[in-house]
């Protein structure tokens, strides 16, 4: 037996393993709702088989059958499982899609945006009833949504983007500049779009990915390249008051409130590819022992494939805490969601790269799953939210003169947003 042979993928339908445990403190997740996860997963799978979206695939088919998995889900009557019945979903919990996500993870971290309306979620909640009439049957469809808010400056510092509204006859606006690091960038039908209006004020806007105006310069990832990535350009691009989401100036209180929902089910994405990664190291492991190639599992492989196993458990249980306080509308919900996607990637990156060393150099390997989910895991450790940044802004939470446990003082709270004009549909 050769040494290449004793390093294989997980045992399908395993993902299941991880999840099971989990039921008895998911009261909201009934055993219907287990038997569409077990389902989604075998369903997953034979896509999977059919259409490979593994490291060996170039970006341009992955990208090409990822929305195609999208587009088959769609079909099957999976991806509408977690979205609101008014929205034209099956209306379950929240808490259905980060497990879905778990799962999506565990196959492959390029199907992160595989299941619910992802940044459509904007759409879903904040736009005119003509533009939700407009996307939402197609989002639910398969298109996929993509969202455009971070510049040169940053992510981090949404109120210094330079991409300028100016009013135009009869009262559109006009939208100029560039956004950069966007993803799916080729593939969305549709974006979300983050600018400055005429008044100074933070808004956003849903912008058609075919209007007239926007080009694109592809730019080519270290990881999570299954989606195009780069900069999108606005020249004159028009935005209409009905294509507006929210209030005008309501830009950040609505990047909140939606990031609040969308980082945990980053950090659910990543750490299903940290329990695929425990999975396939333990069964390695197995296979040698099997084979006579060792006796025995040195206590250092056991140690840390037992704080593995601890952390991602850990982990996924705080962002399922973290997707109940946001399903709540807790002011905790901004706290959490900011942790759990800094502390969930940084888990899932730090058991990756701890146990690919227990596999050698099969797992450095160009088209070894593991090299895969540790380059991918290492471009989640800035999109989405920078984990330094996300902790900071944690930390400065904790230090404001309101109690931790009252939420976060930066953050509006229900009150505050509704002053606002935020008026978020109900879930």
């Amino acid at each position: 037996m050769t040494a290449v042979a004793y390093l294989h993928a997980p045992e399908h339908g395993h993902a299941a393993g991880w999840i099971a445990p989990l039921r008895a403190g998911l009261p909201e997740v009934t055993d219907l709702d287990f038997q569409r996860l077990h389902l989604f997963d075998g369903f997953l799978i034979d896509l999977l088989t059919a259409h490979p979206v593994d490291a060996g695939v170039g970006s341009e088919t992955r990208s090409k059958r990822l929305l195609l998995v999208r587009e088959e889900l769609a079909r099957g009557g999976h991806l509408a499982t977690a979205v609101a019945t008014r929205d034209g979903g099956c209306g379950r919990p929240s808490l259905i899609q980060t497990l879905m996500q778990f799962i999506c993870g565990y196959h492959d971290i390029d199907l992160r945006d595989s299941t619910g309306l992802g940044h459509g979620r904007l759409i879903a909640r904040h736009a005119s009833s003509p533009v939700r009439d407009r996307w939402l049957p197609r989002l639910l469809a398969g298109a996929l949504p993509g969202i455009a808010i971070t510049e040169r400056c940053g992510g981090s510092r949404p109120r210094a983007t330079a991409t300028q509204a100016t009013v135009c006859r009869g009262g559109a606006w006009a939208i100029n500049g560039t956004k950069t690091w966007i993803s799916r960038l080729n593939e969305a039908a549709v974006f979300c779009v983050f600018f400055t209006d005429p008044a100074g004020r933070l808004s956003a806007g849903v912008i058609d990915a075919a209007a007239q105006g926007l080009t694109r310069r592809p730019i080519q990832p270290s990881g999570l390249s299954g989606w195009a990535w780069g900069e999108l350009h606005l020249e004159d691009v028009r935005v209409r008051p009905c294509d507006l989401l929210g209030p005008p100036g309501s830009g950040i209180a609505l990047l909140r409130e939606h990031f609040a929902h969308y980082r945990p089910l980053v950090a659910a994405t990543a750490l299903g590819a940290a329990a695929a990664a425990c999975d396939t190291v333990a069964a390695h492991l197995i296979a040698r022992r099997a084979a006579g190639v060792i006796s025995e599992v040195r206590d250092n492989a056991l140690i840390t494939l037992g704080r593995a196993y601890a952390q991602i458990n850990a982990a996924l249980l705080a962002t399922l805490t973290a997707q109940r306080l946001s399903a709540a509308g807790d002011t905790r919900a901004e706290l959490w969601g900011c942790t759990v996607k800094a502390y969930g990637v940084d888990v899932a990156y730090t058991t990756v790269s701890e146990l690919t060393l227990l596999v050698g150099a099969l797992g450095f390997t160009a088209d070894s799953a593991l090299a895969k989910a540790r380059r991918d895991l290492n471009g989640l450790l800035y999109a989405d939210g920078i984990h330094d940044s996300l902790y900071r802004s944690a930390g400065r939470t904790l230090t404001t003169t309101a109690r931790p446990d009252s939420g976060l003082a930066e953050l509006p709270g229900p009150g505050t947003m509704a002053m606002a004009g935020l008026t978020a549909r109900p879930a």
